[in-house]
């Protein structure tokens, strides 16, 4: 299986981000437009990771908006894109902000001063803040949905 990498595109009316792995996409069922929206879709990724608005994009390179939107949801039904939560997005974000400033904080705390270990617990502690409400969030969210 080939390697995925999120595109997460938003908007305003529906808050949700799309995960697009680097597949070739020949699937029949597509019409080359619904090919294209996809390949856009990968190179909002290139260009502005790990988050990318679905709006931007479509006001960007003026897009029709309404077929825009038809052919991300063709892609997702056909199994080319993933749909989750925005809040979803968020806590895997910020999950992994934390890991990896803690990751960090392991392998450099002795070699920090007293004080710069205060600012880096004060840091630590900030991200793990936004990691726990991003938690609570999406499971607000989840307790909505059901």
């Amino acid at each position: 299986m080939s390697e995925s990498k999120p595109v997460r595109l938003g908007c305003a009316s529906a808050p949700s981000v799309v995960v697009a792995p680097y597949d070739v996409v020949t699937d029949p069922r597509l019409s080359s437009a619904d090919v294209g929206v996809y390949m856009r879709c990968r190179w909002l990724l290139d260009v502005n990771p790990p988050y990318g608005l679905l709006d931007w994009l479509v006001t960007e390179l003026r897009m029709p908006d309404g077929e825009t939107r038809d052919s991300v949801n063709r892609l997702t039904e056909f199994g080319h894109l993933e749909m989750i939560s925005a809040d979803t997005a968020e806590s895997q974000t910020a999950l992994r902000a934390s890991k990896g400033v803690r990751d960090a904080i392991r392998v450099t705390i002795d070699a920090l001063t007293p004080t710069e270990r205060k600012a880096v617990a004060h840091f630590a502690n900030l991200v793990d803040h936004r990691r726990d409400r991003a938690i609570t969030q999406q499971g607000r969210s989840g307790k909505r949905g059901e």
